[in-house]
This record gives structure tokens, sequence and C-alpha cells, in this order.
């Protein structure tokens, strides 16, 4: 496995390993950063022990709880970039994948997971973006990337997934959170992206150049704002077209770094406490954005 040092003011990796979850260790390992084989092995050891009968990942990470695609389909994308994974396991997850996905060509969450998901986000910040039994477009970008990352190779639910998020972009270049919802989310659009360009979307098609678009325009003014959370989405653009764009990324790169905290994470706005996930995530992106 490479190896190498990620380019920060503190050191980010004795923080995420004390306090973070499977996933929040698997992106710092997913990220190349120097981590040993055998912590490496102990990481994969717990997701076997995590992952649900039917293949899936439970929800929040947590042993009992019913089986996510987010949760799946973040773990699986990460698992994929491993130099040596599970077959098994990731075979796995991909059948659990496919099983929720309804016949829009959407992926949803299970009713089961509704008290849940309030429980984590209903009471302080809403959860309009993550409604259950209906196709989400945000989940519906990260477990089509997932799959076709995983190698899975029915064009026809592939390509269902794909017209679903084709034909339910908004004016602006964005995404609701599922259809029917009035406003448009950004931190969707950063899901939905990838997935098209690993679907092979042409860099031309009007759906992906707003999207694009207004994606850099977003970033544009997190940066201007200096909001470090939403430089999560970084990646979803891609590489730089010109110096414009570059000096922009050079831009979020040098607030995500200019805002870890000593002890190595990053907060969420409103916090003085670091937060392991947002950590491990901006971590991730400053070891693997192009610029």
């Amino acid at each position: 496995m490479t190896k190498k040092k990620l380019e920060l003011l503190y050191d980010v990796s004795n923080y995420v390993f004390e306090n973070g979850d499977v996933a929040d260790k698997l992106r710092l390992v997913a990220s190349d950063y120097d981590v040993s084989d055998e912590v490496v092995s102990d990481i994969l050891d717990n997701l076997r022990d995590l992952m649900n009968p039917d293949g899936g990942i439970p929800f929040n990470l947590e042993q009992g709880n019913p089986s996510s695609v987010k949760d799946t389909a973040e773990i699986l994308h990460l698992l994929i970039k491993l130099d040596d994974y599970d077959k098994k396991m990731l075979s796995k997850m991909v059948t659990f994948l496919v099983s929720r996905q309804k016949n829009d060509g959407g992926f949803a969450e299970a009713l089961n997971l509704d008290d849940l998901i309030e429980d984590k986000w209903g009471g302080t910040t809403g959860r309009e973006w993550y409604p259950v039994g209906v196709s989400v477009t945000w989940l519906t970008g990260k477990a089509l990337e997932a799959l076709v990352l995983a190698g899975y190779d029915d064009t026809v639910r592939l390509r269902k997934a794909r017209d679903f998020l084709l034909y339910s972009q908004y004016e602006d270049g964005h995404w609701p959170d599922y259809k029917g919802q009035e406003i448009s989310d950004p931190l969707g659009t950063g899901n939905i992206l990838p997935a098209l360009r690993v679907m092979g979307i042409n860099s031309d098609h009007k759906v992906y150049k707003d999207a694009r678009a207004a994606m850099l325009q977003h970033i544009k003014t997190s940066v201007k704002n200096k909001s470090a959370l939403d430089m999560v989405d970084l990646l979803a653009v891609g590489e730089p077209k010109d110096d414009l764009e570059r000096n922009l990324i050079t831009n979020a790169i040098e607030l995500v770094k200019s805002s870890q905290k000593k002890d190595g994470g990053w907060s969420q706005p409103g916090s003085k406490k670091s937060d392991p996930e947002l950590s491990s995530l901006l971590a991730y992106v400053v070891a693997r954005v192009p610029y």
C-alpha cells in the first residue's frame, strides 16, 4: 500500500483513530494515509462483524440497527479503494444496495429507519433532506457511484438510476432531495455529480455542465463565507479546467487546512468540539482533490 503524509497543520490520524467509527478510520486508509497493515486488518474485521445478514451496513454503524443504503454505499465506496479487500463482503454489499432500488430507478431507505433518522437529525437540523420509503436523489447518487465502481454490470438497473437523476435536476443546476420538494439542495449535488461521471455522462451534457457550474459557485460562496464544512463536496467538481477553477480549489483547500483544530480534527459550525466524521471527510478531500 502506498502511504503518505497529508499536508496538514496537525496530525489528523490520532484524533480519528481515538474518536472515530469504522467509516471514519476507513476514510483515512482510503486516503493513502500512513496506516499500518495490522490496523487495516482490524478495521476490515470490524466491518465483517458489523455487517447485517442482508449484506447491508447498519444505520449509524451501530450493531443491531437495520441496514442503511447511505452507510452501505459509503463503506462500499471506500472499500473499493483499498489495495486488498474482501470480495465476498463487497458482493454482499452490492446485493443489499440493489435490493433497495425502487421502480423509478432511485434508491430509498426502508421504513424501519424512520425513527432512527429522526432521532439523529430531526431534533436540531430537521430532516426534510432524508425521508424514508421514497427515492432520494443524493442517496441514489451515492448508491449508483458505489455500484459502478464495484463492477456491478446490470446496465438496465444502472441506467434507470442514471435517468432518475438526469430527469430530476432543477433549473438552478442542483437537485431536490426527492421529487416534489420545492427547494434544491447543493449538498445533494455533491453526491450526484460523481455518479453521473462514472456513468459516462459527457462533460458537455447540459445536466452535467449545469450541475458542475452550480457546485463551483456554491464552493466559491462557501470559501468567501469561510465555511469549511461545504468543502466535503470539493471532489465532486473533478479536475479543474482552467486557472480560475484551479485557484478556487487551491483557496478551498487552504480554508480546510487553516480551519483545522489543534487536536487534529475539524468542528461543525457552532461547535467548538471536533467531529470525527467531518474530520475524516475533510482529510479525505485534502488527500484526493486534484489541483
